[in-house]
């Protein structure tokens, strides 16, 4: 298990696929604000089969185009979109773990 204890860190352990993120303490907040956007499970599976399949395209299409346009740093934005590949798990109050979601299936 890989752990993160810094924007540099999570971005090494995303570029290389790490199975598991550990992320501790005070930077813990700053990964979830970066992952609030994003839709549980639960929503996801809902969406899809309510649209047929469709939502993918068009929700991926609608993430390009803003994240095209937005004013974030290139870091913050390459961040954002590796960790939509990730399961955020809360394993303690101090620690959440980020999990690939490739590995649950």
């Amino acid at each position: 298990m890989f752990v993160a204890a810094n924007m540099d860190d999570l971005l090494l352990a995303l570029k290389n696929k790490a199975p598991q993120i550990l992320i501790k303490d005070e930077f813990k907040n700053e990964v979830i604000s970066l992952t609030e956007h994003s839709l549980s499970e639960k929503e996801t599976l809902g969406f899809e089969l309510g649209s047929a399949g469709t939502s993918n395209f068009l929700a991926e299409l609608f993430y390009q185009i803003t994240n095209k346009f937005s004013n974030k740093p290139n870091e913050a934005k390459t961040i954002e979109s590796k960790l939509r590949k990730y399961k955020l798990k809360k394993n303690s109050k101090e620690e959440i773990i980020l999990s690939l979601q490739q590995l649950d299936y």
